[in-house]
């Protein structure tokens, strides 16, 4: 009767762990929804969003805002391995775009007439691309040597004077380079210093379209330009921060005087965005953002351009900054269970707006030698219908056989498979004592000491590195 209330007690005590949990909060850059969204029935709008074509962009439909997926397998999988060696990784941070390069749109009848190419430093690269023709862009592709330049002390340069490093779009076409059929370029020579050019091609006519491309590689100033976050998803705000900055990488004295653009989504819809100066003297902008569309591959991107002056001379910068945008059709409830068996096993919980295919991956971080460090990743994917449901994220038993706790679950991730989308991003999401893991099963040799016989939960596979047996 005491082996069986002893045996009852110990096996209560092996199952205490599976009271519901929660994730930390979230913090920083984390990302996180708030409520899941199905597409197609938001009611966000935005008044200006259109659908157009843009400086040099191929006209695009108005999408359907259906949110259909495309078909995906219903397979399940689950796996984990290790990560010998890893470092911690450091907190991410949003990319910052730099530019010393401006782009233009121009017709031939503009390039007949002349165009100005405003220039702050020598050795400036000009390329010339056919945009739209009547022909094929090959044809209408403009030779440097039928191109005049006009210095800024009014000289007319023809036949490649003032020019340096001459490349026909014929030389373009058989290099192994990605520019477009139809595009040309030179460099300017250093003896002509920098200022205000001009560009004229005689004989041109008609509404031929050209992209004109100015690369400033000496120039001392860089037009920077950064989002505030990693990811976004429906319905945050966007926030954009730009700089010129001066060779030194500190804000330049020279300030803009007109910063403005457009956000461009996947399937081409295009909102425009004005930038104004905040109390730091940056450039900055906000947009709530809506992703209630087709779902089409690809990032969602912000094209600017900028225009200043330092002393009498003009600057002039365009930028690109890609950054992803997901509808959050699922998101995790918070809510997360330790299940038995060997190694740590999580039971994460899903809510989802919409079915489909959803896939949680982290990486789990163990004591060793008094210090906090990368064990291992865990990845599985899975089908998940409408409502609530969970994903089991299991890191296999070697993983944790030279640590002990705490242990810590960090970059925990939700993704959407079907519509490529970042759902949950969490750089510290759990910490679970070695007591837990001891009590869940996690270590073969403590079921053993306690004399409790549980059949092991199935683990999941493991993949190892290739160099994986030469540092273990």
């Amino acid at each position: 009767m005491k082996m069986t209330l002893l045996m009852a007690a110990l096996l209560a005590a092996a199952h205490a762990h599976a009271a519901p949990r929660e994730l930390l909060p979230a913090q920083g850059v984390d990302l996180s929804a708030v409520a899941v969204v199905a597409p197609g029935t938001s009611s966000l709008k935005n008044a200006n969003l259109t659908v157009a074509a843009g400086a040099g962009d191929d006209a695009v439909a108005p999408p359907s805002l259906a949110g259909a997926m495309p078909k995906v397998s219903r397979d399940p999988i689950s796996l984990s391995w290790a990560t010998p060696g890893a470092a911690a990784a450091p907190a991410a941070t949003p990319y910052v775009a730099q530019s010393k390069e401006s782009y233009r749109s121009v017709t031939a009848d503009e390039l007949a007439a002349g165009v100005t190419l405003n220039t702050t430093a020598p050795r400036a690269l000009v390329r010339l691309q056919v945009l739209s023709s009547v022909g094929p862009r090959e044809q209408a592709a403009i030779h440097p040597l039928a191109m005049t330049v006009i210095d800024p002390a009014g000289r007319s340069l023809a036949s490649g004077d003032g020019m340096e490093m001459i490349v026909s779009a014929d030389k373009l076409a058989k290099a192994d380079v990605p520019f477009a059929p139809g595009t040309s370029a030179f460099r300017l020579h250093p003896s002509l210093g920098a200022g205000k050019f001009k560009l004229k091609v005689d004989g041109a006519s008609g509404s031929d379209r050209y992209l004109i491309n100015v690369v400033e590689p000496d120039s001392p100033y860089t037009l920077t330009m950064q989002t505030a976050a990693l990811h976004y998803l429906h319905g945050n705000e966007l926030v954009l921060q730009s700089e010129l900055q001066d060779g030194t990488g500190k804000p330049s004295a020279a300030k803009l005087s007109k910063l403005e653009g457009y956000v461009i989504s996947p399937a081409g819809r295009r909102v425009p965005v004005s930038f104004k100066t905040d109390v730091t003297g940056r450039m900055r902008a906000s947009l709530v953002l809506d992703a209630d569309e087709a779902p089409v591959p690809g990032l969602w991107e912000i094209r600017a351009e900028a225009s200043g002056k330092v002393k009498d001379q003009a600057i002039e910068r365009s930028v690109r900054l890609a950054f992803p945008v997901a509808m959050p059709v699922a998101r995790l409830t918070r809510g997360v269970v330790l299940a038995d068996g060997a190694g740590v096993n999580l039971e994460v919980g899903v809510e989802a707006a919409a079915a489909g295919r959803y896939e949680v991956r982290g990486m789990l971080y163990g004591t060793v030698n008094g210090v906090l460090k990368p064990l291992g990743v865990a990845d599985s994917a899975q089908w998940l219908e409408a409502g609530e449901g969970k994903i089991a994220l299991g890191f296999a038993p070697e993983l944790i056989a030279g640590a002990s706790g705490p242990f810590e679950l960090r970059d925990l991730f939700l993704l959407d498979q079907g519509r490529l989308g970042v759902l949950h991003r969490q750089q510290r999401a759990l910490v679970i004592g070695e007591d837990e893991v001891v009590r869940a099963g996690g270590r073969a040799a403590a079921r053993a000491a306690i004399g409790v016989s549980v059949a092991p939960a199935a683990a999941p596979r493991v993949k190892r590195a290739p160099n994986a047996a030469a540092q273990s």
